[in-house]
C-alpha cells in the first residue's frame, strides 16, 4: 500500500469513527501538512472537487488563523492581474 492510499484510507476511518472533517482538517494540519497539501489531499480522499476542499480547509477552524492573511493575499494578486490586464489593454 502506497503512502497516499495509507492517508486517504487513515482519513476515511477517522469519518466513520466521528464523522467529524473539523478532525480531519487538524490532523492533516499537525502532521505539518501545508494548506494547499491539505486541500490536495482532502481532494483525493474525499472525491471533490479542488473548489470544495480548498473552501473546506479555508472556512476551517483549524486553519481560521490564516484566513485572513490568505484572503488578502488573494485580493491583492487579482488585483496585480486586473492591473496588468488594463495596462495591456491601454497599450494596443
Amino acid at each position: 500500500m502506497n503512502e497516499d492510499s495509507e492517508l486517504t484510507e487513515k482519513l476515511n476511518n477517522m469519518l466513520i469513527e466521528s464523522a467529524d472533517k473539523e478532525a480531519v482538517i487538524k490532523f492533516l494540519r499537525l502532521s505539518n501538512y501545508s494548506k494547499s497539501k491539505s486541500i490536495e489531499i482532502l481532494k483525493k480522499a474525499f472525491s471533490i472537487s479542488f473548489c470544495d476542499a480548498q473552501d473546506m480547509i479555508h472556512n476551517s477552524q483549524t486553519w481560521s488563523d490564516v484566513k485572513e492573511f490568505d484572503a488578502k493575499l488573494m485580493n491583492d494578486f487579482f488585483d496585480v492581474l486586473e492591473e496588468l490586464g488594463s495596462s495591456e489593454s491601454e497599450e494596443t
